[in-house]
């Protein structure tokens, strides 16, 4: 990986640090007056001691997917305002792990242990998924890694157009591409740096032809001017632009945050105005908009995907079975039983 990410970088652009150099550089970067936007521009590879597969870091306070995060890396080039990795990490640099291979053996070991069990995997929690992949080329990796796997699917997340390396791969129906996607004037305004909603549909597309199954990820869907008009057309071009019968969910989560990530927005982006409006303090320790409220808007996005795309799995993000019930009309009362429905989708 480390020779790899090197040759495409070039000489003048990388810099060799040991010791304690390496802590005197980032104790500079901490002392800027933006140091996310700095390190926005500086990968950082190192070798991961820790295991390759964490479990979703969702809480028991509301129905969670149970995804399991195949982690090789943190941080993004990108810089939506809304992104909750701000408040999370602890280092502003992008953090690419090097030893790539002691990775995807030690995620073939946990699948072979775990033989009797089904395993939804993704990449895109802690990093996108595809942003760093014109130097690191892990889709490709990944991709050959997973079509030859059995009880596992793949999950790439990511809000680039980044997919030109896995468009000669055959995923053998075990790879699933996901796009986050949003309103015209989120995308815009608060989605820093991102491919363009499309340029991500036209990559959708793309994919498609070559055998990826697709996802679309609704999160976080933030209130603003005419907002139902808004969503409901990014639906629109998403049925518009893929066959919907190749889309294996649709999910919804509506603007959440934990309270520091207030402060380090207001910070580097001055005010925002999704963040003053009325919200509360969920069973998580994040501030959520107030419930009814929530309900009317996964309402409206439910009955707009059913009417254009009827046949995909939505699911909400982090939400109780009340408001799955009240939103949905859907009967949800674990995260097992999320787990199974989209387990289903792709098994």
């Amino acid at each position: 990986m480390t020779h790899r990410v090197l040759e495409k970088l070039g000489e003048k652009q990388v810099k060799v640090l040991r010791g304690t150099e390496v802590d005197a550089a980032m104790k500079r970067l901490l002392l800027e007056s933006d140091p996310l936007r700095r390190g926005k521009r500086i990968i950082r590879l190192l070798r991961y001691k820790g295991h390759a597969i964490r479990p979703c870091p969702g809480t028991r306070s509301y129905v969670c997917c149970n995804l399991q995060i195949l982690h090789l890396g943190q941080g993004c080039p990108m810089d939506c305002k809304y992104c909750a990795l701000q408040a999370y990490l602890n280092s502003p640099v992008l953090d690419v792990f090097a030893n790539r291979d002691d990775l995807l053996a030690d995620l073939e070991d946990y699948l072979t242990r775990r033989s009797d069990r089904f395993h939804r995997i993704c990449t895109g929690e802690f990093t996108d998924s595809l942003a760093l992949d014109p130097l690191t080329d892990i889709g490709r990796d990944l991709v050959g890694f997973f079509s030859t796997t059995k009880n596992a699917t793949l999950e790439l997340k990511t809000k680039t157009d980044h997919i030109e390396a896995l468009l000669d791969l055959d995923p053998k129906g075990r790879v699933i591409v996901s796009f986050s996607v949003n309103a015209e004037y989120v995308v815009r305004k608060e989605e820093l740096r991102s491919a363009s909603l499309s340029n991500r549909l036209n990559a959708a597309r793309q994919l498609e032809q070559r055998g990826y199954k697709l996802g679309f990820h609704f999160d976080p869907i933030i209130p603003g001017p005419d907002w139902e008009r808004s969503y409901l057309r990014t639906i629109q071009d998403i049925a518009a632009c893929v066959h919907p019968e190749n889309i294996v969910w649709i999910s919804l989560g509506v603007l959440r945050f934990v309270p520091e990530l207030k402060e380090v927005v207001l910070s580097r982006f001055g005010p925002l105005p999704y963040f003053h409006e009325a919200f509360i303090r969920g069973l998580d320790g994040k501030f959520r908009l107030y419930v009814d409220r929530r309900i009317q808007m996964y309402k409206a996005l439910f009955q707009f995907i059913q009417s254009h795309i009827p046949k995909a799995r939505v699911y909400l993000c982090m939400e109780s079975p009340y408001v799955w019930e009240q939103a949905l009309g859907m009967h949800m009362p674990t995260s097992e039983a999320l787990a199974e429905y989209l387990d289903e989708a792709v098994r």
